[in-house]
């Protein structure tokens, strides 16, 4: 087959190929133990977990993968009590999941006793050194035992496990299993889920099991933004007090001085709701996400009502879904604020730029009553210097036709200078005003 080698390969096209295989479902074979913790790392850091893996499967005897992306799938050794760990890297948290097969059951998978295997769960089986090493805070905590069974009488002995606490659950799967929780911390710091398995396959079963690990897992992670929109709503609440007050002040502005205080006073507002915006959008939109998630679980674990037990899917909907409204709530109003601050501003600039317009009116009608007074002034110099002008020159001739009376030409010279002053006077009035129109033109042609 001629395939595609003539042709030029996209470079992603691989990578993006097998990230559809990157995390396949593990099988789960019950009776089983697993124990998903989540740790909080950022958006880096993901080579020193990869080195911290390596570091544990050479203690363990097992070998790593020399290089591997954000998810890794190992067995912890070879016997019937290796522990097989799944590690898969997120934007902002890794999830390191170890189970193992649980050692307390009888040859049919019952165990006698449903609280042990939570006392001896496959993440004490790590060496503690190893365990102090993860980068990170752990938010998440999970402890979940899968066992064949009737689910009805598992659900007999739950008190085993959940002592006083009162737990919710439900049949999944359309009834082909169950599960159940009480969604607190033990004395060990984990949450406990129990999984009573009727007839699923291992390999549905393991995608069962997947999907409550991350129900816990995306429900912890999408709470994360509920104290963040408690901790900024008094913040919230002073920067919409302070903007109804300018705003009723916008009203009685008397002044430019006034409107440009306000216009200070609103971008300082619009600065601290920037602040606000920036410390939380992030968090609150990887929240809408984290719930998108959650809801997108409960639905696949296809719920079946058992009597006198709350289900799952409605516990989060009655306990999550309050804290993400809130959540949804404070990031709306402070959308609503920044686009408030923004129309008050816009409309202050407005009024603003308005006065400046009628001061520059005011100014440019001032300076043509100037200009034209200029204008008056220079008319009444170039009279002026005319007049004066027509006085020397006059003198000039005068003198010269009294010389040439003297010399004996019949010459009246007080006539002959009446006669000649007012021709005189005109030949100056126009040089003067040629010289000025000269001056004009040049300066206009100087730019001035």
């Amino acid at each position: 087959m001629p395939g595609l080698k003539p042709m030029t390969a996209h470079p992603l096209r691989q990578k993006l190929n097998d990230e559809v295989h990157s995390r396949p479902s593990a099988d789960v074979h019950a009776p089983m133990m697993v124990t998903q913790i989540a740790v909080i790392t950022g958006e880096t850091g993901a080579d020193v977990e990869r080195a911290l893996l390596r570091d544990l499967a050479d203690t363990m005897g097992a070998e790593a993968p020399g290089a591997f992306g954000n998810h890794l799938a190992i067995d912890l050794g070879t016997d019937e009590d290796a522990i097989h760990l799944v590690w898969e890297r997120h934007t902002e948290f890794s999830t390191y999941a170890f189970s193992r097969r649980c050692p307390y059951g009888d040859a049919d998978g019952k165990i006698s006793d449903l609280a042990a295997p939570f006392a001896t769960p496959p993440l004490a089986s790590l060496p503690e050194d190893w365990r102090s090493r993860i980068p990170g805070e752990v938010l998440v905590g999970i402890n979940l035992l899968a066992l064949p069974g009737n689910a009805s009488e598992i659900e007999d002995r739950l008190g085993e496990v959940f002592g006083g606490n009162k737990w919710v659950g439900a049949g999944m799967s359309g009834g082909r299993a169950a599960a159940w929780t009480d969604f607190m911390l033990h004395e060990d710091g984990l949450s406990r889920i129990v999984v009573a398995n009727q007839t699923l396959r291992p390999g549905r079963l393991g995608r069962l099991v997947q999907r409550l690990l991350d129900v816990e897992t995306y429900r912890m992670m999408a709470l994360l933004a509920f104290p963040l929109a408690r901790d900024v709503t008094p913040d919230l609440g002073g920067i919409e007090a302070e903007l109804s007050t300018l705003a009723a002040e916008t009203a009685r502005i008397q002044n430019l001085e006034d409107e440009q205080r306000l216009l200070a006073q609103l971008s300082t507002l619009a600065a601290r709701a920037e602040d606000l915006a920036a410390r939380t959008h992030y968090r609150f939109s990887a929240a809408r996400a984290y719930t998108q998630l959650v809801e997108r679980r409960i639905s696949e674990l296809d719920e079946v009502k058992r009597e006198g037990v709350q289900q799952i899917g409605t516990f989060m909907e009655r306990r999550l879904g309050p804290a993400m409204r809130t959540c949804t709530a404070v990031a709306d109003r402070l959308e609503a604020l920044s686009a408030r601050i923004s129309r008050a501003s816009s409309l202050l600039n407005t009024r603003v730029e308005v006065a400046l317009q009628e001061q520059n009116q005011t100014l440019l009608r001032s300076m043509e009553s100037r200009t034209r007074l200029q204008v008056r002034l220079q008319e009444t110099v170039e009279g002026l210097s005319a007049v004066a002008i027509t006085y020397y020159l006059v003198g000039l001739i005068a003198y010269v036709l009294k010389a040439l009376e003297k010399a004996g030409q019949p010459i009246n010279p007080t006539m002959a200078t009446g006669l000649l002053a007012p021709f005189v006077l005109m030949g100056a009035y126009v040089a003067v005003r040629q010289i000025r129109k000269r001056v004009t033109r040049s300066g206009v042609a100087d730019g001035l």
